[in-house]
């Protein structure tokens, strides 16, 4: 990309028929263009046939389009990890999750993280720097158009805290969600937080996307351990937030709690979390512990275990589900995305 050229991925709708009417370009010209990128996957702007070959140049010379360069690894159960070379030698991944209904892309919003989650991989190599509106959507651009999988759903569950990244992780968001755009529904983007409080009712005014909240240690001093963010913003404090949120928006909020065998699933924390539910209309998703390397102690908890806690939060009225561990075996699971490749 030249210097003086604006990523095109980074521009909502209204921002490139701004610039348009600004270079006396009839709006209509945005629309076209908008259709090309976002409904053909086409990237380059001399392929965009119904443009003259002059607002074709002009396009060229002021936006660009990342260079992507990616590698694929692929399990045995059809997930597939994508390993995302930055343009200053950094690097993220995002995982493609195929189900039989649905195509689910996790994406990353850091390159590390800062949070420093006692499970999480990502963690140990700390932060380094926010992504870009264009890194945050390239993910979903490169995987949909240029690998041609089909992508229903988004989550923002790899790399770094999105709340940390706020304007631009919104932004990507909204430009995901766009009729103009990815054209996603807003029930099927969701973004994953460890509980940053001062964010969350702003985000539920600047998106109409899904939150949800990990909580993984369901009393304080389970999760100053394993979540150190408690420290900051204890569970007193992340409650009196959430109470404050509009009922309407309550249908799109979920809680994650991952599951550590003889920590974070027994069956105190299965009490302490009903306990602190109380009075929210929760629904919860249990994510057993993906086992790897770099935590050798910590061990994924057992079937019988789960479904015991599970049904002690269900028996309290909590909708709660078990997700199913997918892509381990490229160390693609929730809580083993990094800069290094192992």
């Amino acid at each position: 990309m030249k210097s003086d050229q604006q990523p095109f991925l980074s521009l909502s709708f209204d921002e490139f028929a701004s610039w348009c009417i600004e270079h006396k370009i009839p709006k209509f010209r945005a629309q076209q263009v908008f259709e090309w990128v976002y409904k053909k996957g086409c990237s380059d702007f001399f392929k965009m046939s119904n443009l003259s070959k002059d607002l074709q140049a002009q396009l060229d010379l002021n936006f660009s389009f990342p260079q992507v360069r990616m590698e694929e690894f692929v399990s045995d159960d059809g997930v597939r990890k994508f390993h995302v070379h930055l343009h200053d030698g950094k690097s993220i991944e995002s995982v493609w999750i195929p189900e039989q209904s649905r195509a689910t892309l996790c994406v990353s919003s850091q390159v590390g993280c800062a949070m420093a989650c006692k499970f999480c991989v990502t963690g140990l190599q700390g932060f380094m720097r926010n992504l870009t509106v264009e890194e945050i959507l390239m993910q979903l651009y490169y995987v949909r158009w240029i690998k041609n999988l089909q992508v229903s759903n988004v989550v923002f569950m790899g790399m770094g805290e999105p709340m940390l990244n706020y304007d631009n992780v919104v932004k990507s968001v909204n430009q995901m969600t766009s009729t103009k755009a990815f054209e996603l529904g807003h029930r099927k983007v969701s973004v994953s937080t460890v509980g940053m409080v001062p964010k969350i009712l702003k985000y539920f005014e600047d998106t109409n996307a899904r939150l949800a909240i990990s909580l993984t240690g369901s009393s304080n001093e389970s999760r100053d351990h394993w979540m150190p963010i408690n420290q900051k913003h204890n569970l007193q404090e992340l409650k009196k937030v959430l109470q404050q949120v509009p009922t309407n928006k309550w249908r799109k909020i979920m809680f994650e709690v991952v599951m550590i065998k003889d920590e974070t699933d027994t069956d105190q924390q299965a009490k302490d979390l009903v306990h602190f539910l109380q009075g929210l209309t929760a629904k919860v998703n249990l994510i057993p512990y993906n086992e790897n390397p770099r935590f050798p102690d910590l061990k994924a908890p057992t079937r019988d275990q789960l479904l015991k806690y599970r049904d002690r939060l269900m028996k309290a009225g909590f909708h709660t589900t078990i997700r199913k561990n997918r892509g381990n075996g490229i160390f693609g699971a929730c809580g083993q995305l990094s800069s290094s490749k192992y």
